[in-house]
This record gives C-alpha cells, sequence and structure tokens, in this order.
C-alpha cells in the first residue's frame, strides 16, 4: 500500500512496494537492507520468478538474508496479492 493508500493491482507492483515500505521502515530504525535476516512473501498469485529476482535485486542491493515464499489463498483482504514479513537485527544486542 502507498503512503496515499492505494494498492496497485499487480502482484508484482505490490512485492515492490511492499519491500519499499520495508526499507522505509529500516531507515526509520538507522537500519539499512543489510540489517534485514528474514523476508516471508506470502503472494495470492505467482509473481514470475524473473520479475521477483529483478524486484529483490533492485531493492537488496545485492543482500541476501534467508527468504521464504508461500503461496496462500487469500490475505486479510481481497485487495492485497503479496505481503512481506520482515525480521531485521543491528547487532545492537546487550
Amino acid at each position: 500500500m502507498t503512503i496515499d493508500g492505494v494498492i496497485p493491482n499487480d502482484a508484482a507492483e505490490q512485492l515492490d512496494l511492499a519491500l519499499q515500505n520495508v526499507l522505509r521502515n529500516l531507515d526509520e530504525a538507522g537500519m539499512t537492507p543489510g540489517d534485514l535476516v528474514k523476508l516471508t512473501f506470502y503472494l495470492t498469485e505467482p509473481v514470475p520468478p524473473e520479475r521477483r529476482s529483478e524486484i529483490l535485486a533492485t531493492r537488496l542491493a545485492g543482500h541476501a538474508p534467508c527468504m521464504t515464499l508461500v503461496l496462500v489463498a487469500g490475505l486479510a483482504s481481497p485487495a492485497p496479492k503479496a505481503e512481506v514479513d520482515a525480521w531485521a537485527s543491528s547487532g545492537d544486542h546487550p
């Protein structure tokens, strides 16, 4: 979902937007894509592998955290076709 609440219709566009939102949250926390340790992608329809790879390469700048892709029957409402669960760690542990 965009900042304005718009959800694109295309699953690949939604995946790209979801990763952009993850990166915005990381930035606000003073973290970078390199701090991502795990990503889980939930898709209601397939995104071609080459398109997924292109999105990941663009957004993660070569970083490759542990990743899982799960095809699901649906998400919280009909409009979302992609959801990303992201775990990150800054390494700043007591």
